[in-house]
């Protein structure tokens, strides 16, 4: 039997920092397991150390997991060194996370989402839709379209998400606008 896992266009997060997007055709469209993202930073010398600062999503929940190395996790301000074998990091919808990969240290991870879709490899795709390292009127950009929120210090949502609303709108005339499709293999 043939695989029906579909690999979308890769993405290169930086140096030594990649991402790889997946479609599991042969899973239901509503399980986390039908969309996943797969990130790998291979921990060398003079690779970027790949890092997620806080934020926090209106929308949707992520699971995250690790397959091999290890990872720090942050979760409403608690940190989570976790490994392969580890049981999934739950990040429900509304609370502050972020990650930071440990400089030397190989990791490679997967992140799920629910609800389920192909809307997290559009933001990926859309973020990193030029070879450089996106902008910060770009990263505000792609915020405002796809469910992300900055955790600002303070720890106030409501300034957070005014934050995105208005900046994200202004970066809107400046950058690229929001890729409408995933990218396939290929293209």
């Amino acid at each position: 039997m043939s695989s029906q896992i579909e690999e979308l266009h890769p993405l290169v997060l930086g140096k030594g920092c990649s991402m790889r997007l997946f479609i599991d055709h042969s899973k239901p469209e509503d399980l986390p397991e039908h969309n996943w993202v797969e990130t790998t930073y291979d921990g060398k010398e003079g690779s970027d150390v790949l890092a997620v600062p806080n934020h926090w999503h209106r929308d949707h929940d992520e699971i995250m997991e690790v397959l091999e190395g290890k990872i720090v996790f942050y979760l409403d301000g608690e940190e989570h060194l976790t490994s392969a074998g580890d049981p999934s990091i739950i990040i429900p919808r509304g609370h502050i996370h972020g990650f930071t990969a440990i400089k030397g240290t190989y990791v490679r991870f997967t992140e799920r989402t629910v609800p389920t879709g192909t809307f997290k490899a559009l933001f990926f795709q859309d973020l990193f839709q030029r070879p450089e390292i996106p902008s910060f009127l770009m990263v505000m950009r792609v915020s405002y379209d796809w469910d992300v929120f900055p955790s600002l210090p303070g720890g106030f949502k409501w300034l957070d998400y005014s934050f995105i609303t208005a900046v994200g709108f202004i970066a809107k005339a400046f950058v690229p606008g929001k890729l409408a499709t995933v990218r396939r293999l290929g293209e």
